[in-house]
């Protein structure tokens, strides 16, 4: 991988090429994220919500692109979307899986990305649910000691090369051991992020289990954090804009929404007064 590969848009990896067949890849990574959203579905008695109806698969009028969204509402858990949009016979995938916590406790949301361009796109991060600037008991609970090592030994791997992301609002949101890498699509990458993202899931399922219950009086300040985070990361996705040049901007800010949760917020707005 070029060491410069770290600023190149997703738009400049597709046009160098553009239409690579990466259904098997795809088959692979939704197998991935299968398991994982299975234990996300157990471990918060997870329902999937109205909103999902129809959805599981949908194509863009002219064909070009596909996908599949499915969003769920769960006990302690405020809004979990596990979806996909690209074209697999034409490069791209765009694989999601975002859990957002209810506010019973402070544990970081999940966030777990596979995509290709048609190189491997992979992101995993524990996002967090406080400033980290000024809350230094929360980066020692989450960021530090085996979860910093596992950070660190995978960034190692110079077959990985950083990928930053063109949106400053995305780069905002990213925890001290947030992965973003892109590297060629082989079936050892695949090996590796799916090591990896097995740790790093179950510790967060650990995290979960562990957990001290945030007191009833301190959750409104949380979900107002929660809320407002939620909206403005997902509004400001570069990614965005794959949607709309296909389904127009109408049809792209109802997917938009859809995403991010906004019936579930509307729903639970102020739930703890």
């Amino acid at each position: 991988m070029s060491d410069q590969s770290d600023v190149k848009t997703i738009h400049e990896f597709l046009a160098d090429n553009p239409n690579v067949d990466v259904s098997k890849q795809w088959e692979r990574c939704w197998d991935i994220h299968g398991r994982i959203a299975e234990r996300i579905i157990k471990r918060f008695d997870a329902k999937l919500h109205p909103i999902s109806e129809g959805a599981d698969y949908y194509t863009s009028p002219d064909g070009q692109m596909e996908g599949a969204f499915f969003g769920y509402t769960g006990t302690d858990m405020d809004w979990f979307v596990r979806s996909w949009l690209g074209n697999r016979k034409a490069s791209i995938i765009d694989m999601n899986i975002n859990v957002v916590l209810g506010q019973e406790t402070q544990v970081p949301n999940l966030m777990l990305i596979f995509g290709t361009v048609p190189n491997l796109l992979f992101y995993a991060d524990y996002v967090p649910r406080v400033d980290l600037k000024v809350n230094e008991a929360y980066v020692k609970k989450y960021y530090s000691d085996e979860t910093n090592q596992d950070y660190l030994n995978f960034r190692a791997n110079t077959d990985f090369v950083w990928s930053a992301s063109h949106g400053p609002i995305i780069r905002g949101m990213q925890s001290p051991v947030c992965s973003s890498y892109i590297t060629e699509l082989t079936d050892e990458h695949l090996d590796a992020c799916e090591a990896y993202v097995d740790k790093f899931v179950d510790r967060w399922f650990g995290w979960l289990d562990e957990a001290d219950k945030l007191p009833a009086a301190e959750r409104d300040a949380q979900q107002e954090y929660d809320f407002t985070y939620r909206e403005y990361t997902n509004r400001s996705d570069p990614m965005n804009v794959l949607a709309e040049r296909v389904f127009g901007a109408e049809q792209a800010k109802f997917m938009l929404d859809r995403r991010g949760g906004l019936v579930q917020m509307e729903a639970d707005r102020g739930k703890w007064r």
